[in-house]
């Protein structure tokens, strides 16, 4: 378990460059010294509040991974909003957060890539995104027939993962995005 130092709002400066600096150059080619530049720490400062690359890159992609699925939780429970609306706005929370920026390919590609130094933090977001969509659509109580919740949200995620390299910017993912739901929510 890592032990959180330093001021909480230096921290989040430093997460927040230390972001654009691996989406930028990838989890190898980012050294502590271009995250430190980026966020106007001192070197030493750096590693006070992280002890190392990797630590700092856990901190990094867990911080982007509970943002996102913060988003994810609060449209779905958005009680104005539609079944159709909230779970575009959710797939959009999830899988557009990058779309058509400068920083789309590379915070794909350290979630990709970095899996490894990530251990399951990736692959138990993954799950609680699927589980949130499916209990969206559970509590609904929309009409799936013959086809389970469980299985919506997967065809759901899948066109968005498809998606959202497919596409040039973030407006053109969420009208493909309110596709699916519109194809998939059909009665």
């Amino acid at each position: 378990m890592s032990v959180t130092r330093g001021d909480p709002q230096r921290r989040e400066q430093v997460l927040a460059s230390a972001l654009t600096v691996f989406a930028t150059f990838g989890y190898r080619k980012t050294s502590m010294d271009a995250v430190a530049q980026a966020a106007d720490v001192s070197r030493p400062g750096l590693y006070f509040l992280f002890s190392s690359k990797e630590e700092l890159f856990r901190a990094t992609m867990q911080r982007e991974l509970e943002r996102a699925l913060g988003q994810v939780r609060t449209v779905l429970a958005e009680p104005d909003m539609d079944l159709g609306a909230r779970l575009v706005a959710a797939l959009d929370a999830h899988l557009g957060r990058y779309v058509g920026t400068h920083l789309g390919e590379g915070v794909d590609a350290l979630l990709e890539h970095g899996a490894a130094k990530l251990d399951s933090m990736y692959d138990d977001y993954r799950s609680a995104f699927h589980d949130a969509l499916t209990e969206a659509i559970t509590t609904s109580g929309w009409p799936t027939g013959s086809v389970v919740p469980e299985h919506i949200a997967e065809v759901l995620a899948a066109a968005g993962e498809g998606w959202k390299h497919r596409v040039a910017d973030r407006p053109e993912f969420v009208d493909k995005l309110s596709l699916a739901v519109g194809v998939v929510l059909r009665p």
